[in-house]
């Protein structure tokens, strides 16, 4: 092993050294240090390590599963059953019987969870000293893994027709996680059906993103909860693993040692879904898709329960309004309904340019982290977003203290145009900008960070925030294109013709697709776009142009020019 003092990543580095066939005294050194520490510390907790999915692809793989030692051999198997025994973060035989909805946790914690526990349940059922006759609370080790395995092929047929992600569109480590877990359980599982759902849904979840994908940029849209990093300069997870995929030709940007499960993963997206995410010039449309995030109350042991109306319905609905030029994306909620921290945590919603990776306009609540600070709408080329009624008051965690939109500097903010009529007009490459805020705004570039679970106010260093000073005023986002003006000066002189009203609360606004929007502040009344309430169920899980997916029914279709309908049962 390498005398350097061990990192949490040296895992990959025995992931990657076993399926090269070399340094393997190396590796199994990392595997030893990695077993012989489980725990690392969550909360103040001791929790298990989150990075097991290594070793488990390490032993769970023929190959590589050969290539181990006695010694380290025995101490993976012990390791695992550590998991399912000292370190199960309490999960149990009867936990893969309980109605799927009961989530006690975040989904990648959830997940996560699960799937540690399932697949140290595969070990200890191959290894010889062990085996699926040997006894764990009294059952053996083989049923409770055929009972597992039935969980996870529940998971993903109920999953699939409730919306791809619960953390939505999260751009980092959560939902890595998530994902990742798919991943494992398609490559690892030695259930034939089990397999078939997982690559089903993750054809399901990656046909989502490219639906909405910008090959010039690597991104997908912005609308995402649990995302803190309010200047939305955080570059997703997954736009190095996109690059390997052939979706963009933006090369990578990161350190990718985490995505090594997913690279040695057998499983790939289906070129139609290439074809979709690698084209720039598919036109402007939208997409709407549903997410199950309803909960009954907030009550701390109740908050997990995810519950649907009498007719099956969450009442919580996502758009991404995609052009060649820009994307606008929203999340709506319904003001008098409760939903899970996970979808209405740190919320990010606005604009993000093809033009720049880094452009961006975001909407977001002032403060960290804080809880159900927004809810928006999203039609043609427009975007309106505004506090929520439920947002918590205040400055803290999970708190707001009012609203801002963020301007990033570089293109956006050198040419940004502060108009005496309200507007704020802006541009990058061939996207127009114009926003408007009753009640106006001051300009800051302060903002919240947590270090040591800590609030505390720094300057902002990527861009500017308007900081709303009426913080219930709703923020309207007129978006235009170059190739439908004459010029940037043409497409602010329309938008200035606009009608556009503000009295006791309410918000009318005609855009430039003449749509009319209504809505409301501070209200439990949901908005309208052209006299009609806006739906939060929608016929539709998912509604794009290339992915459709009937709610209620078991059947997504992807469709491509050029390409057979790839039709996903569940």
């Amino acid at each position: 092993m390498s005398s350097q003092k061990p990192t949490g990543q040296d895992i990959y580095k025995a992931l990657l050294r076993f399926n090269q066939n070399k340094n393997l005294e190396e590796a199994e050194g990392y595997i030893q240090h990695f077993c012989g520490n489980p725990l690392t510390t969550y909360v103040g907790k001791p929790v298990p390590e989150n990075r097991s999915e290594a070793i488990f692809r390490i032993y769970l793989t023929e190959k590589t599963r050969r290539l181990l030692s006695p010694k380290t051999t025995a101490t993976i198997e012990d390791y695992a059953w550590e998991l399912l025994t000292k370190y199960n973060r309490d999960i149990t035989r009867a936990d893969a019987d309980k109605p799927f909805w009961e989530f006690n946790s975040s989904e990648n914690h959830y997940v996560n969870d699960r799937r540690r526990y399932t697949q140290a349940l595969q070990i200890v059922r191959v290894a010889d000293r062990y085996g699926p006759s040997f006894l764990l609370a009294g059952q053996t080790i083989e049923s409770h893994y055929q009972a597992w395995t039935a969980f996870w092929i529940r998971y993903f047929q109920v999953r699939a027709g409730e919306g791809t992600d619960m953390e939505i569109a999260h751009p980092s480590s959560y939902g890595q996680c998530t994902v990742g877990v798919y991943y494992d359980l398609y490559d690892l599982t030695d259930s034939p059906r089990l397999r078939e759902l997982a690559g089903k849904f993750l054809t399901l979840y990656w046909a989502e993103v490219a639906a909405e994908f910008e090959p010039r940029t690597g991104q997908r849209a912005l609308a995402a909860t649990r995302n803190p990093f309010y200047d939305g300069a955080r570059i997703n997870w997954a736009r190095d693993l996109l690059y390997g995929y052939g979706w963009h030709d933006g090369g990578c940007q990161g350190n990718s040692v985490e995505l090594l499960p997913f690279l040695l993963s057998s499983y790939r997206p289906p070129e139609i879904l290439q074809a979709i995410a690698h084209n720039p010039n598919r036109g402007a449309y939208q997409t709407t898709s549903r997410r199950a995030l309803m909960i009954q109350s907030e009550a701390k042991e109740a908050e997990g329960v995810i519950v649907f109306d009498k007719n099956g319905d969450g009442h919580f609905r996502r758009d991404v309004y995609y052009t060649p030029d820009y994307t606008l994306s929203t999340m709506t909620l319904d003001p008098s309904r409760k939903y899970n921290n996970v979808g209405a945590l740190a919320q990010t919603m606005g604009v993000t340019f093809a033009a720049d990776l880094p452009s961006r306009i975001v909407v977001t609540g002032t403060g960290y982290y804080a809880k159900r600070a927004l809810s928006g709408i999203t039609g043609t080329a427009v975007s309106i977003i505004a506090r929520d009624p439920n947002a918590a008051l205040g400055r803290g965690r999970f708190m707001s203290e009012g609203t801002r939109v963020f301007i990033h500097n570089g293109p956006l903010w050198d040419n940004r145009v502060a108009d005496p009529s309200g507007w704020f007009f802006t541009r990058a490459g061939d996207a127009y900008a114009a926003i408007r805020v009753p009640g106006g705004y001051t300009v800051t570039t302060r903002t919240y960070i947590w270090p040591g679970r800590k609030l505390q106010e720094v300057e902002e260093k990527n861009g500017h925030h308007l900081e709303l000073k009426d913080l219930w005023a709703p923020v309207v986002i007129q978006m235009g294109r170059a190739c439908d003006y004459q010029s940037f000066e043409a497409f602010c002189a329309a938008v200035q013709t606009k009608p556009f009203e503000y009295e006791n609360g309410k918000l009318t606004y005609e855009s430039a697709a003449k749509d009319r929007y209504e809505y409301w502040a501070n209200s439990t009344q949901l908005p309208k776009i052209n006299g009609t309430t806006v739906n939060l169920n929608p016929p539709k899980t998912y509604d794009s142009p290339y992915l459709s997916m009937e709610h209620g029914a078991n059947k997504a279709v992807i469709k491509y020019p050029g390409y057979d309908a790839l039709v996903l049962e569940y």
